[in-house]
């Protein structure tokens, strides 16, 4: 998909981040954050809680849900800031007052397993605008990557801003 606005005079994205690619940031994956996250998911799947269990299953450790992007996602943002880097929501601008999620697309090519470290990585893949210019849109693709594995996760996702009404005078 290609902008076919470059430019929303209204707009609150940073449009000259298209095509930025955000530093990888390594990532430990933590037993106990694997264990917590599949508890608050109601996961019953004992590869997600017992080491022997996993093993057993032909796993090289506890195997992190599906949805375990979204963690290691957040500790590579800590990561970011104790490395003085910016987020991929900075490098984008994003304003939280007028921002919603939009379409969200996660590729689960191999498993996450406690103890590894991985690398998380971002970029910025397109802008553009709907509603004659009220809302626009960002989409970023993000990856996590095991050194020797290879890409394990891969996600695709938009985010939008609802822009506040001109003749409001709120921004």
């Amino acid at each position: 998909m290609s902008s076919e606005v470059l430019v929303n005079p209204r707009g609150i994205f940073d449009r000259g981040a298209l095509g930025v690619t955000l530093e990888a940031v390594p990532v430990l994956i933590e037993r106990q954050r694997v264990r917590f996250f599949a508890q608050v998911l109601g996961e019953t799947n004992l590869i997600h809680f017992d080491a022997d269990v996993a093993h057993a299953a032909g796993h090289h450790d506890l195997v992190a849900p599906a949805s375990f992007f979204m963690v290691v996602e957040a500790a590579a943002n800590e990561e970011r800031g104790r490395r003085a880097l910016p987020s991929l929501l900075d490098v984008v601008v994003c304003d939280f007052r007028y921002l919603l999620h939009g379409d969200e697309r996660y590729f689960y090519d191999a498993p996450i397993y406690a103890g590894e470290e991985v690398l998380f990585a971002s970029k910025v893949v397109d802008f553009y605008d709907k509603k004659g210019g009220a809302m626009e849109f960002v989409v970023t693709e993000s990856t996590i990557t095991h050194p020797k594995r290879g890409v394990l996760m891969r996600s695709r996702r938009t985010l939008l801003h609802r822009l506040p009404d001109a003749k409001d005078g709120s921004r």
